[in-house]
C-alpha cells in the first residue's frame, strides 16, 4: 500500500520548481493532489502528466496569491482544498533583496503577507480538520540560516518572515502532536530551479559547498521523509551541504 493512499494533499505552489517534485513525490505515493499555481497552460500538463504516470486524482487552482485580497483568502477556492486537507505542502513564497534603507511600504507589506501570514493562515485552515481526523502532515519552507541568523544585509524583510516560519512550525508541533499532526519545514540552500536564469545559478553555485547548486530532487527527497514519518515533529531540515553552518563564523560569504 502506498504511504498517502486514501489521503488528499495540497501543495501551495506546486506547478513548478521544487513544488512540483513534491507533487510527484505525493502522488507516486497515492495522494489525491490539489496542486495550486498560477498559470493554466502549465497546470494542464502537470495536471495530466502526473494522472498519466501514476493513475492519481489531480485538481488544480489558478489562483495569483500576489493580487489576491489576503483578507479575503478565506473564501477562494484555494482555501476549500486547504481546509479539508490531510496533507499540506506551502512551496511558495517571493524572495526580495533590498536593503533596509531601501524598503518601501509595498515590499514590507509583501514580504510579511506572502512569506509569513499566509502560510500560517493555511496552517490555520488545515489544523481544524486534521484535528478532527487525528492525522495531519505539514511541510513549510524556510529560507537560507533562518533557523538561527540575526542579521541580513539586503534581505532582512524576506529572511524575517521565514525565520518566523520557525516558530510557526515549533508552535504547532508542540500544540498538535496528540492529534497525530506534524508540522516540520525545509531551509534549503540555493537550489537549482526553472526560476533562476543562467547567470545566476553560475553566481549561487559558487557560493555551495561542492560548488554546485542543490537539485530539486534532492529536497523532495527529504520532504518525503518528513512527511512520511510521524516521529519527525519540529524539524526545521537544513539542506544545504553545509552552507548556513559557514554562515555562524564567515560573514564573508556574503550571501545576503
Amino acid at each position: 500500500m502506498n504511504i498517502f493512499e486514501g489521503k488528499t494533499a495540497v501543495v501551495i505552489g506546486g506547478s513548478g520548481g521544487i513544488g512540483l517534485e513534491i507533487s510527484k513525490i505525493l502522488a507516486r505515493n497515492g495522494a489525491s493532489l490539489t496542486i495550486h499555481g498560477r498559470d493554466d497552460k502549465k497546470l494542464k500538463k502537470v495536471s495530466d502528466e502526473l494522472q498519466k504516470q501514476f493513475n492519481s486524482t489531480v485538481k488544480t487552482v489558478n489562483l495569483d496569491l500576489e493580487k489576491t485580497d489576503f483578507l479575503n483568502i478565506d473564501s477562494t477556492l484555494l482555501n476549500k482544498f486547504v481546509s479539508v486537507a490531510d496533507i499540506l505542502c506551502v512551496c511558495y513564497g517571493p524572495f526580495l533583496q533590498e536593503s533596509v534603507d531601501q524598503m518601501t511600504a509595498q515590499q514590507w507589506k509583501d514580504m510579511s503577507l506572502l512569506n509569513y501570514a499566509l502560510p500560517g493562515f493555511f496552517v490555520s485552515s488545515a489544523l481544524k480538520n486534521m484535528m478532527n481526523k487525528k492525522w495531519g502532515r505539514i511541510l513549510l519552507f524556510g529560507g537560507t540560516g533562518t533557523s538561527f541568523r540575526t542579521e541580513y544585509k539586503t534581505n532582512a524583510a524576506y529572511a524575517g518572515a521565514k525565520s518566523g516560519l520557525g516558530i510557526l512550525v515549533q508552535s504547532v508541533a508542540s500544540n498538535y502532536a496528540d492529534y497525530g499532526i506534524t508540522c516540520n519545514a525545509i531551509m534549503p540552500g540555493f537550489v537549482d530551479t526553472e526560476y533562476i536564469g543562467p547567470q545566476q545559478k553560475t553566481e549561487l553555485a559558487k557560493k555551495m559547498p561542492g560548488g554546485k547548486l542543490i537539485k530539486e530532487e534532492s529536497v523532495a527527497s527529504a520532504a518525503e521523509f518528513l512527511l512520511s514519518n510521524g516521529d519527525l515533529n519540529g524539524v526545521l531540515l537544513r539542506l544545504d551541504r553545509g552552507l548556513s553552518a559557514n554562515l555562524g563564523r564567515n560573514n564573508a560569504l556574503n550571501l545576503t
